[in-house]
């Protein structure tokens, strides 16, 4: 993911060529979690690995198409997502069972939590765009203010309502940090391109750690809705008695 943040961020020829290099190791490794997945469980998620490496391979091979490129970029940040989720599927936290608790807040966490990877992804398919040239920053800075909202609702939700939890408070408070971060970068990235006086390496390497934050901004947000969905139970409210 990186190397080809650096590519689309003007890294040359150079850079075209050790993106190429590490997209097939990843790959190879990608196929051996897939198949792993497969014979094991859960099998679901190593046909779906399987199927986004395979779509992501042949989208690689018209990066020159315009729109595919794009799709091929925010198609990366999936995989690399899905990528987090199966080793958290695998891990041996994820074996000991849920910590399960009650969910008193509105609105619900379950909600949220199934809302901000979805946002996060149209952010970054507005930041891929805006690095291929289909269309200006506008649009991506608008978005990242509706994203920091959002996540800062989440996390403070669950840091609230759950400040002793094991897994949902650990992942909260590394979505935000990582939120922030991306912020920055984010800013960073902004300010040097307008810049004349920036060196190329500084605003490639800039650009390209935005980018690569971004993605581990998705898989984080994807894992605290794992944790959600498996540990915190939606609000029943009680029905009341009828009186006589």
């Amino acid at each position: 993911m990186l190397s080809g943040a650096i590519v689309t961020s003007g890294g040359g020829p150079g850079f075209e060529r050790l993106h190429e290099i590490v997209a097939s190791l990843a790959a190879v490794v990608m196929a051996v979690l897939g198949i792993w997945l497969v014979t094991k469980q859960p099998a679901k998620m190593g046909w779906a690995l399987l199927a986004a490496m395979l779509a992501e391979g042949a989208l690689g091979s018209f990066q020159k198409t315009p729109g595919l490129e794009i799709l091929h970029a925010v198609l990366g940040q999936i995989l690399f997502a899905m990528a987090v989720a199966a080793a958290v599927l695998t891990s041996p936290g994820w074996a000991k069972g849920p910590e399960l608790v009650m969910d008193q807040g509105w609105p619900s966490l379950g909600s949220l939590a199934r809302i901000t990877p979805v946002f996060v992804l149209g952010q970054i398919a507005l930041g891929a765009a805006f690095r291929h040239k289909a269309m200006g920053v506008m649009p991506h800075l608008v978005g990242a203010m509706v994203i920091v909202m959002l996540i800062l609702c989440i996390c403070i939700f669950v840091m609230q309502q759950f400040p002793t939890h094991t897994t949902c408070r650990p992942c909260a408070n590394l979505l935000m940090a990582i939120a922030f971060t991306q912020i920055f970068l984010g800013i960073a990235a902004f300010t040097v391109r307008t810049m004349t006086t920036a060196a190329a390496s500084v605003v490639i390497g800039v650009t390209s750690a935005h980018a690569t934050v971004g993605a581990l901004t998705l898989a984080v947000a994807v894992v605290l809705l794992m944790q959600i969905r498996r540990n915190v139970l939606p609000h029943r409210e009680e029905e009341e008695t009828p009186t006589t």
